[in-house]
């Protein structure tokens, strides 16, 4: 029995696959592109209308003011020692408690500025932004430039009016350097110079040194002041 006989057969026992292949079947199944299982209808409210689209919060309405309180009058019942559900009937029909609304908890809000000023705003306030456009068009260059050309020319016109030279305005610190300095210098003037050190046993000591004579030499008379 040839191989061409045994897929042709649709023998589940009599075809075989091929290695590293998957066995033909030998069933009559649908197309290759044919889709099992059920097809569900598509959901309205996909991923993206989850994502894109906030849904608020609807709170629950309040209980308006003609609706009985049940459990007070429960409590109420079962003190009257009502046991049937006619003798309870009665009872709500004869005994009417309304339901209180029930007080905030916690303690009361408080007024923040924001509530009141919706402009407020919260927090330090920081330094104002670098102006980056005065920076990067040198703004501030072309200012001082214009100061300092405007003090040159004031000075100019000042030398050319009085024809004085610019006195000088001395500060604290530059006055009480100029008289500790003028101090010192009249002190130095004045005392006496210091006796240079010398041992005791040298104070006494008279020169030894003794000028050869030096003939008819021009320097001579100098030389013998010296000595």
């Amino acid at each position: 029995m040839s191989d061409a006989y045994r897929g042709r057969s649709r023998n589940v026992v009599l075809v075989k696959d091929d290695v590293g292949r998957a066995k033909p079947t030998c069933y009559d199944l649908p197309h290759e592109a044919h889709a099992y299982g059920r097809a569900e209808p598509a959901d309205m409210e996909g991923a993206r209308e989850v994502t894109m689209h906030w849904a608020a919060h609807v709170p629950r309405p309040k209980p308006g003011e003609n609706i009985q309180d049940f459990k007070k009058l429960n409590k109420m019942a079962a003190k009257d020692n009502v046991s049937t559900a006619k003798q309870l009937k009665d009872f709500k029909m004869n005994n009417d408690v309304k339901l209180i609304p029930p007080g905030p908890l916690g303690a009361q809000p408080k007024v923040i500025p924001s509530d009141v000023i919706p402009s407020f705003a919260y927090g330090r306030k920081s330094r104002p932004s670098t102006p980056i456009n005065a920076v990067v068009g040198y703004q501030y260059a072309a200012e001082y430039e214009d100061a300092l050309s405007r003090g040159y020319d004031k000075y100019q016109m000042a030398a050319d009016a009085g024809g004085s030279k610019c006195r000088v305005r001395l500060t604290k610190a530059s006055k009480t350097l100029i008289s500790n300095a003028r101090s010192q210098r009249t002190l130095s003037l004045t005392e006496e110079p210091k006796e240079l050190f010398k041992l005791t046993k040298f104070k006494k000591a008279t020169s030894r040194y003794l000028l050869p004579p030096l003939g008819q030499s021009q320097s001579a008379p100098n030389l013998h002041e010296l000595a």
